[in-house]
């Protein structure tokens, strides 16, 4: 029940292509240690050897998590390499953000968590 997996519809416009992106997205909301684990070991492989900026670790990094989250697709732009084909990162973005909304809904000390962090990059101080 807690952590069962939820239907999201997911459209997105990429930024590069203009190449619009939907499609329905079966989440698993959290993940266990191990797969935890094993997206880490498969975002240092996306990484590997790389010199890579901090905005694309961070890409690269949301794919490895997004490959553990994800239990079933009916979207042929994912499903034809988990987002990796893609030329635009926005719909791998939104696929997160559907993700996050998810997790708030689960534990509310998640969003608060969240919005003290958006409140501290407003304001100039570093977060957590």
């Amino acid at each position: 029940m807690f952590n069962d997996p939820r239907w999201v519809e997911v459209k997105s416009t990429g930024e590069q292509t203009g190449q619009e992106f939907f499609g329905k997205f079966k989440l698993k909301p959290f993940l266990k240690h191990k797969e935890r684990a094993d997206a880490v070991r498969l975002a240092e492989a996306y990484s590997l050897g790389i010199n890579r900026t901090d905005d694309q670790r961070l890409f690269l990094t949301t794919l490895a998590f997004l490959k553990f989250h994800v239990v079933e697709t009916d979207a042929d732009w994912w499903n034809e390499g988990s987002g990796l084909d893609l030329l635009d990162e926005d719909p791998v973005f939104e696929v997160a953000r559907q993700l996050n909304k998810i997790q708030e809904e689960i534990n509310p000390s998640k969003k608060a968590a969240s919005k003290k962090g958006e409140e501290n990059q407003e304001d100039g101080s570093a977060s957590e």
